[in-house]
Parts: structure tokens; C-alpha cells; sequence
């Protein structure tokens, strides 16, 4: 492996339930995102990040390690991640780096647990909640620090980038690896009125697959979205501010989408774009052309390996991730050929196990009871017609099936598939608040 001649700097911030479709850079004209559209621009941006497992502990746990959700046994949320686990802080640390992590974190176990200072995993800085979604209500535990800091009435994202940018002056001589986690635009929705404002009056139209109106819901969700996309701008300022900019890695990604009415459904876990299809965006001056926008598919566990391959510093065999540090720099042309869906019932989401296989061009999944769906994304990219039980394409389902079952083969994953018949799609008027509570 080569050596970088600059050690960089690591900035990786990822939101909370942010889905591809919902940024400008992705095509999507009401959405207001000029930062983030920037950072696009700036450098590289695929189309097809995919979230392996999309709910929030178990991609978190794939961001940290790299690693199947199976393997980590972090297979749902709220378990708390093996402290036998290598994380990314860990390594980094190893190898020189300076090491800092702000924001929801998510991996500490019990959710009434607000944080657990064991769990720190090798981060050297901590300005951590564990999971609470209160996004007016900011409250952390700095450090090792028995009393919470509590901000109340303040906008949670833009304390957390205050302490961000505030560590990276503090830190900017040094080689450091700062991850930015933000709660929004998790639900429930809701922004400072300063965003809100931005969209009252847009008339927003949902994606084609919405089949009963959401525009009460999707307008708070474009001014979190918005408010995250100020932040993203602040942070990019003081990295030019400190003479660090070409020296930093910048990627901008989040754990899971939303289905926001798509389908029916209105929360994640489903094999659907909306619930797997995440932002990925790298920027990096020094080594990565600008203005790059991919179709590589690039998953929550290729994340670890991609630093580390960035950075130097050999990726640990046990890591399941592609580094995709050569590619994205034009050394090498290694890409994934799919990415593996994993969901696992635990009394939330579609009522059932199921495994999914997701390409450039197909996405198929199946669970307990058989079939589920299979999408041709390049012909149907809204996911409007369900091929699973149409004859002539009984083909390319069962070649699906075998590249997944042989996937599973591969990496050791036999959970057997439980649970019940995913409940049909209601299509009420309008959603109500229950829709929407806290999960």
C-alpha cells in the first residue's frame, strides 16, 4: 500500500433518516441545499449508497466496524455494541490520529441509558446523548463528565456544530478524525421556524409512489433537512478558515432513509430506495477530482475500510467492507457488483425477517412467507410495478435469489427467517401523529 504524503484529516458526518432522494445534488428541486450541493460538486458524490441494515443501531454499528450486522450480533436496535468490537477510533488512534465524536450515538444498549461512558471506543473527545431525538432539548455528556450539559430552547444540530467547529480549531495541527452524528431529520418533525418559513410557500410534492398526502410532514422534514444543509456550510468554512481544507477528507452520508408515505409504509427496515438509498458524498482536494458523480454502490460497511484505506493504514482482515480509496481516485476500478439487505423483526417495522439483494439495476428481497418484491430500477425507479410474481421474469428473480443466498453462504449468515406476513398496505387520507412516533 502506498503512503499518503499528507495524513489527512477525517471529517465524517451522517445524519439520522436522511434518504437520497431528499438532497438537490440527487435531483430533487424543492429541497433547499446549497452547502451540500457544493460538497457534491467539490468532489464526488454516487448515486447508489446503500444502507445494509436501514435502521439505526445495527448501520451505526456497520459504520463503526465495517462489519455485517450478523457478525457484530448488533442485529436491532438499542443493543449495545461488543466492546470485542474494533471501531474505527480505535484504529485510528492506533495509528496517530487524534480522535472525536459528536452528536447521537446510539450503540450504548438500553435507549433510557442516555450515554455510557465505557462505550467510549477509543474516542478521544465525547460530546455524546446516546439516543433521544429531542432536537430542541439538547443535551450531551462531554467527556468523562457524570453531569449532562443541557442547552434547552436551542436547535440541536447547531450546538453540536459549534462543538465541532470548535474542535477542529483546537485540533487543526494534528491529524484528527472527527465524526459529526445529527439527530435530524429523524422523526418527529419539527425545525425552528427560521427553516420552516423557507418551504410555507412551496406546494411540495411527494415522490409518485406516495399514495395519500404527506406534505404536512414533508415540509418540517425539508427544513431539518435544510437546517442540517446551514451546518454542513458552517463546517466547510472553518476547514478553509484553518488552512486544512485540501488536507481533509469530508464525507457527508446517514445511517438509513425514510419512507415517507412511498409505498404505503411511512418508517424504514424496508428493502424499498426510500428506506435503503442514502446520500454518499466524499470530498477530498488533494486526491479526489472534483465533479465526480458515480453509480458505484458504496454500503454503510465500506465506510471503515475507505478511511483506513484514505489514511494508510491497513484494513483488519475480519472487516466485510470494500475500501474504495483507489477507486475513488482513479488508481483502481474495484466496485461492488451488489450490496446485501438484512432486516431482523423485533416487534417494529414490516412485521418480518428479510433478506434483500440490491444491484445497479435490480433489487429484489424475500421473507419469511416467499417473494416479497423485485424492482427494475433503471425501467420502474419509483418501484411501481412488483415483478416478484410476474412469469417472464422468474429469470432474473431466481438469479437474484442465488447471488443473495450466496452471499449469505460467504459471510456466515443463516438467521432463520421468522416472524409474520408483512401487513398489507392501508392507504389511509392522511397520516396521523401515531404514524410518525418515535422509533
Amino acid at each position: 500500500m502506498q503512503l499518503p504524503l499528507h495524513k489527512p484529516n477525517i471529517v465524517f458526518v451522517f445524519a439520522d433518516q436522511l434518504r437520497a432522494d431528499a438532497l438537490g445534488c440527487m435531483g430533487n428541486d424543492q429541497v433547499i441545499t446549497p452547502n451540500i450541493d457544493r460538497l457534491a460538486s467539490d468532489g464526488l458524490l454516487t448515486t447508489n449508497g446503500i444502507s445494509c441494515q436501514p435502521v439505526c443501531t445495527p448501520a451505526r454499528a456497520q459504520l463503526m466496524t465495517g462489519r455485517y450486522s450478523h457478525s457484530t450480533g448488533v442485529i436491532h436496535n438499542d443493543i449495545r455494541l461488543p466492546d470485542s468490537e474494533l471501531v474505527v477510533s480505535e484504529v485510528m488512534k492506533k495509528h496517530g490520529y487524534r480522535t472525536a465524536y459528536i452528536g447521537k450515538w446510539h450503540l450504548s444498549g438500553n435507549r433510557d441509558n442516555p450515554v455510557d461512558a465505557r462505550n467510549r471506543r477509543g474516542w478521544d473527545f465525547w460530546a455524546v446523548n446516546n439516543c433521544s431525538h429531542l432536537h430542541f432539548t439538547s443535551e450531551y455528556w462531554m467527556n468523562d463528565s457524570l453531569i449532562p450539559i443541557r442547552n434547552p430552547g436551542h436547535w440541536e444540530p447547531d450546538i453540536q456544530t459549534d462543538i465541532a467547529i470548535e474542535y477542529i480549531k483546537n485540533n487543526h495541527q494534528s491529524p484528527f478524525c472527527l465524526f459529526l452524528s445529527f439527530g435530524p431529520p429523524h422523526n418527529p418533525y419539527k425545525a425552528p421556524e427560521y427553516y420552516l418559513k423557507m418551504y410555507r410557500s412551496k406546494i411540495l410534492k411527494p415522490r409518485p409512489n406516495v399514495p395519500f398526502s404527506i406534505s404536512k410532514y414533508l415540509l418540517p422534514y425539508y427544513a431539518m433537512i435544510t437546517s442540517l444543509d446551514v451546518c454542513i456550510g458552517k463546517i466547510s468554512k472553518a476547514l478553509c478558515e484553518f488552512d486544512i481544507h485540501e488536507d481533509t477528507i469530508f464525507i457527508f452520508t446517514s445511517d438509513h432513509g425514510v419512507m415517507m408515505g412511498s409505498q404505503g409504509h411511512v418508517r424504514k427496515q424496508r428493502p424499498w430506495e426510500e428506506s435503503i438509498n442514502i446520500p454518499f458524498i466524499l470530498r477530498y482536494p488533494r486526491k479526489v477530482a472534483p465533479g465526480q458523480q458515480r453509480n458505484w454502490i458504496v454500503t454503510t460497511i465500506d465506510i471503515l475500510p475507505t478511511i483506513l484505506g484514505f489514511s494508510g493504514i491497513p484494513v483488519p482482515t475480519h472487516v466485510h467492507g470494500v475500501d474504495y480509496s483507489s477507486t475513488f481516485q482513479g488508481i483502481s476500478t474495484r466496485e461492488r457488483d451488489e450490496a446485501f439487505l438484512f432486516n431482523v423483526d423485533y416487534g417494529y417495522g414490516p412485521g418480518t425477517d428479510w433478506r434483500g439483494i440490491r444491484t445497479k439495476e435490480w433489487v429484489y428481497a424475500y421473507h419469511c412467507m416467499g417473494d416479497w418484491i423485485l424492482y427494475n430500477l433503471r425501467t420502474d425507479p419509483y418501484q411501481l410495478r412488483n415483478l416478484s410474481d410476474q412469469p417472464e421474469f422468474s429469470s432474473i428473480k431466481n438469479e437474484l435469489r442465488t447471488r443473495l443466498e450466496t452471499i449469505r453462504t460467504r459471510i456466515g449468515e443463516n438467521i432463520r427467517l421468522k416472524g409474520k406476513m408483512p401487513a398489507p398496505i392501508i392507504l389511509p387520507k392522511s397520516i396521523s401523529n401515531k404514524d410518525f412516533s418515535y422509533v
